[in-house]
């Protein structure tokens, strides 16, 4: 009889005690529903690129894009510059010799990687600097083959004065006057278009400079017109021309001509 009276007392403060947290757990709960941790808390932090200007000089900014391509030093004491693009607008990103082991893997055309940067200005154009590797991170890889091809790696090239028949993958900067004739590949976005002699002139530009690409009255019907908007990311083969007394791109086909996908 002791027993199950003792019993029944345990009981009853179990129940009271259970009884006397219930709100506790009730409130808890409560607060929870009503103030939920967002989920992307880090999304909110992103700085698009379109919004970059030179007024962040030295801030520290997180920014999420692709990379169009990566250009190889071009001199012992330059940097490698990677080139990203978000919504059309393409900003270098600009880093040493000895980070490039560890960013090789990251830092690949077609790849989506966030970086925590710092905003620069050289020679009054606006780039982005890191401090380390561990400051790029893959978002999402390359997924199909037709990506890859139509970006590229970027290797300098020596300067040439006789033509050649094979494209050679090159940075619109390094386009010279003495290159008429030589048939080359270049990456970058639209930044112009007008009508010209029954086709169209397309400005160019990459980190490095600006060129013009005339599509001839041949070519400029095979081209899918709603892509000739600025912004829009591409690459075009084809040979050096010297128009109006400067160096352009004239590509001979409409399929020397591959648009990037944002």
């Amino acid at each position: 009889m002791r027993g199950s009276i003792r019993l029944n007392s345990l009981n009853s403060a179990t129940n009271t005690q259970l009884l006397w947290r219930l709100p506790i757990f009730v409130g808890l709960l409560c607060t929870n529903l009503m103030n939920p941790r967002p989920a992307c808390a880090a999304d909110a932090s992103l700085t698009p690129i379109t919004a970059i200007t030179k007024s962040m000089q030295n801030h520290e900014i997180t920014v999420e894009a692709s990379v169009l391509q990566v250009r190889e030093p071009t001199a012992d004491r330059a940097p490698y510059v990677a080139t990203l693009s978000q919504n059309g607008v393409s900003l270098p990103l600009v880093y040493w010799r000895d980070m490039q082991p560890a960013l090789a893997p990251k830092l690949k055309p077609t790849y989506v990687v966030r970086a925590t940067v710092t905003v620069s200005v050289y020679r009054d154009r606006l780039e982005l600097q890191i401090k380390n590797p561990d400051a790029v991170t893959v978002i999402s890889p390359a997924s199909t083959g037709a990506e890859s091809n139509q970006v590229a790696v970027v290797s300098p090239t020596p300067a040439a004065t006789t033509p050649s028949s094979t494209p050679v993958a090159t940075v619109i900067g390094k386009i010279k006057a003495d290159w008429a004739d030589r048939v080359v590949t270049i990456t970058g976005t639209i930044s112009g278009v007008e009508p010209a002699d029954k086709g169209q002139r397309l400005s160019v530009q990459d980190a490095t400079g600006e060129i013009t690409v005339v599509l001839g009255e041949s070519i400029a019907p095979g081209v899918v017109a709603a892509n000739l908007v600025a912004g829009q990311a591409l690459t075009v083969t084809g040979p050096v021309k010297i128009v109006d007394g400067k160096p352009s791109l004239v590509p001979d086909a409409a399929g020397a001509i591959k648009f990037i996908s944002q």
